[in-house]
């Protein structure tokens, strides 16, 4: 019997649904709003991101670039075939760490393009 007591009947549920305003829900959304985008620094986001592409262009250099052309170097004439293109590459792992320590991403993103473009031929 004390359980039937302390239900409530739907009928209150109901009133107390629509006695809310609708202001209420909104200044609640806005609050949340507000606390996700000041939680959210794009800034620092972009610094990690940043430091992920750079370590991401070195791997991709060592592993596409300069191995396969170190293991392909067999004499005088192969050499001469396979140094410039690891050169190149060296060349623009060289432009993208002077990109990311001057924090010009534009460059960055197009060494880091270029770069994929010669892994991709070798």
């Amino acid at each position: 019997m004390a359980i039937n007591q302390n239900l409530k009947s739907s009928t209150q549920l109901k009133s107390r649904v629509n006695m809310s305003s609708p202001d209420l829900v909104i200044e609640s959304t806005r609050s949340n709003a507000d606390e996700i985008n000041s939680s959210l620094d794009l800034a620092e986001a972009w610094g990690v991101i940043r430091w992920v592409l750079v370590a991401w262009a070195i791997g991709i250099w060592l592993l596409l670039v300069m191995l396969p052309g170190m293991d392909k170097i067999i004499n005088a004439t192969t050499a001469m075939l396979h140094l410039p293109t690891i050169f190149i590459g060296l060349g623009l792992i060289g432009a993208i760490l002077a990109a990311y320590n001057m924090r010009s991403d534009k460059h960055l993103l197009w060494f880091l393009a270029v770069l994929l473009l010669l892994a991709g031929w070798m």
